[in-house]
C-alpha cells in the first residue's frame, strides 16, 4: 500500500490479511501493526477471561424492588468509575451483570474507555452499552485497561467490529484482540493503583453523603408550599394564575413572576436572605481576553462535576474568537455558579490554583463575605436549582443573566453550622488534591510501563491529555 506521492509504502503479508479477515487498510497501517504481527502477545480468549454483556432494559426485571442504580457509558472513565449520587447506595442484588471486584468495565461505543472495579466499588449493574471482563488477575486487569484506553486500540476495535452509524465493539473482536505482554513491574504497580482507587472511592462517598445531608438540612428551611403551588383551589381549574403587584419587577414572563413570588414568600415566611446581602461589594473585573489563538487554561462547564472542586489539572485550550473568557483568573475563596440553569454547576476554590485558570463567561463569579464553602454547598442544592430554572431567559430558556442570578435568596443557615460545612469542604478538597496528585503520579508510571513496549512494537501509545496537563502544571 502506498500514497500518491510514493513517500510511504507498506507491505502487508497474506498471512496477516487472512488472520485479520479484513481489507481495511487503516488496520494494517495503524499503530497496532507490529502488535498484530507479533507472537509475543496475549488475547482474552487465551487468558480464559469471561466477557459479560451489560443489562438490556428489554430484559426481564432483575429486581422485584424496581429500578436500580446502574453504571452507564458516561460513568466509565480512564481506569476509574465515576460515581454519581445513586451509585453510593447499597446494592439491591448480586446479579452476574453487576460489577464485581477485579472486573474491567469496557464501553461498547467510541470513545472506548476501560475502568477497574475494586473491593470498594459498589456492586451495581452495568447497562447494555458496556462489557464486563471477568476472570483476570489484578495485574492482567490493569494491563488490559491501560491498553484499551489507548486510541490505537479504540480505532482497531471499532474498525474490526464493522461500520455503523455509531461504531460499536463486538464481543468477538474484544475477545480476540491481541495485547502486548506486560512487564514484570506491572504487578507491583497494579496493587498501588487498586489501593489508590479504593481511597478515591471512599473520598467520593464521603462527599456524596455529606452533600446529601446538606440538602436535607436546607430542605428543612423551606416552607410547606413549593414553587409550583397555586394560590388557592379555584386556580386548579383555570388556565390563568394571579400574582400580586409586588411580585412583578422588570419582567412579565410568568416563570419570572412566579419565582419572584416564591422568593418573597421565602423572605417573609422563612426568613431567607437575598444573596446580595451575603456577597462583597467588591466589583469583580468583567474584562475579557481578546486575543484569539492564545493557549490558556480555561474552566469550562464540563470541567466541573458535582464535587464542587476545581480539577487538579486543567488542559490548555486555544482561545477561540467566539469564546468569551474572563481576564481575571480564579482566586482563593471564589465561588463560581453556572449560568446554564438547565444543568447547574457550582465550583468552590478552597485554595489558589497552582497555575492561572480563567473561567469562561458561562460562569458567574461570587465572593461571599464569610464561609464561601458553605454557601457553595447551599447553592448546589435542589432548592436553589429550582429558583435558577425559573430565571432562564431567551427563546431556548437555558441561561440566566448574571444580574438575575444575584437575586437568589438563600436560607439563613446559622453561622456555627456554616463554619462546620465550610471547614469540611476545605478539608475534603485538600485530601482530594493529595489523592489526585498520587493518582496522576501513578498514571505517569502506568504510561511509562506502556512505553516500555515500544522497544518491541514501535511507538503505538499516546499520552493522555489530562496527564499532560498535570505535568505542564507541575
Amino acid at each position: 500500500m502506498g500514497n500518491n506521492h510514493g513517500a510511504v509504502v507498506t507491505t502487508v503479508s497474506a498471512n496477516l490479511i487472512h488472520q485479520e479477515d479484513t481489507w481495511d487498510p487503516h488496520i494494517f497501517c495503524g499503530g497496532l501493526r507490529s502488535v498484530l504481527e507479533s507472537r509475543e502477545t496475549m488475547s482474552l480468549r487465551q487468558l480464559h477471561a469471561e466477557i459479560v454483556e451489560g443489562w438490556r432494559t428489554s430484559s426481564p426485571r432483575i429486581s422485584p424492588s424496581g429500578e436500580q442504580p446502574m453504571y452507564r457509558m458516561s460513568n466509565i472513565r480512564q481506569l476509574e468509575l465515576g460515581l454519581e449520587v445513586d451509585h453510593c447506595d447499597t446494592p439491591q442484588d448480586d446479579h452476574s451483570r453487576c460489577v464485581r471486584a477485579g472486573d474491567v468495565v469496557v464501553t461498547k461505543a467510541a470513545p472506548i474507555r476501560a475502568a477497574l472495579a475494586t473491593n470498594n466499588t459498589f456492586r451495581h449493574l452495568v447497562d447494555a452499552n458496556c462489557y464486563l471482563v471477568r476472570g483476570l488477575n489484578q495485574a492482567e486487569a490493569l494491563w488490559l485497561a491501560l491498553c484499551l484506553n489507548q486510541p490505537a486500540y479504540a480505532d482497531y476495535l471499532t474498525r474490526k467490529s464493522g461500520s455503523a452509524v455509531v461504531p460499536r465493539v463486538r464481543m468477538s473482536a474484544l475477545r480476540e484482540v491481541p495485547f502486548p505482554n506486560a512487564g514484570a513491574a506491572i504487578g507491583t504497580l497494579s496493587q498501588r493503583v487498586v489501593d489508590c482507587l479504593d481511597r478515591r472511592t471512599e473520598s467520593r462517598v464521603e462527599l456524596v453523603r455529606f452533600v446529601d445531608d446538606v440538602r436535607l438540612q436546607v430542605d428543612r428551611f423551606l416552607p410547606e408550599f413549593s414553587l409550583d403551588d397555586v394560590m388557592d383551589e379555584s386556580e386548579t381549574t383555570s388556565w390563568s394564575r394571579f400574582f400580586l403587584p409586588a411580585d412583578i419587577e422588570d419582567s412579565l414572563v410568568p416563570a419570572h413572576v412566579a419565582v419572584n413570588r416564591h422568593q418573597r414568600a421565602l423572605r417573609l415566611d422563612s426568613y431567607w436572605v437575598s444573596m446580595r446581602q451575603l456577597v462583597t461589594e467588591e466589583r469583580v473585573s468583567q474584562g475579557r481576553v481578546g486575543t484569539p489563538g492564545d493557549r490558556m487554561r480555561l474552566l469550562r462547564l464540563s470541567d466541573v462535576g458535582d464535587d464542587l472542586s476545581l480539577p487538579v489539572s486543567v488542559p490548555l485550550h486555544h482561545v477561540q474568537g467566539h469564546r468569551r473568557v474572563f481576564s481575571e483568573p480564579i482566586s482563593e475563596n471564589d465561588v463560581l455558579l453556572s449560568t446554564l440553569v438547565t444543568s447547574p454547576r457550582v465550583e468552590f476554590a478552597g485554595s489558589k490554583p497552582q497555575a492561572d485558570v480563567f473561567p469562561t463567561d458561562h460562569w458567574h463569579r461570587l465572593r461571599f463575605r464569610e464561609t464561601p464553602g458553605a454557601w457553595a454547598l447551599v447553592l448546589n442544592t435542589p432548592a436553589i436549582h429550582r429558583q435558577l430554572l425559573r430565571m432562564a431567559v431567551g427563546t431556548v430558556q437555558q441561561f440566566a443573566l448574571p444580574s438575575t442570578v444575584r437575586r437568589l435568596v438563600l436560607p439563613d443557615v446559622p453561622r456555627e453550622v456554616r463554619i462546620k460545612w465550610d471547614a469540611f469542604l476545605r478539608r475534603w478538597q485538600c485530601r482530594r488534591r493529595s489523592l489526585d496528585e498520587q493518582w496522576f503520579g501513578l498514571m505517569q508510571d502506568c504510561y511509562a510501563a506502556l512505553r516500555e513496549t515500544h522497544r518491541t512494537f514501535g511507538s503505538w501509545t499516546q499520552q493522555p491529555e489530562l496527564l499532560q496537563a498535570w505535568m505542564d502544571a507541575e
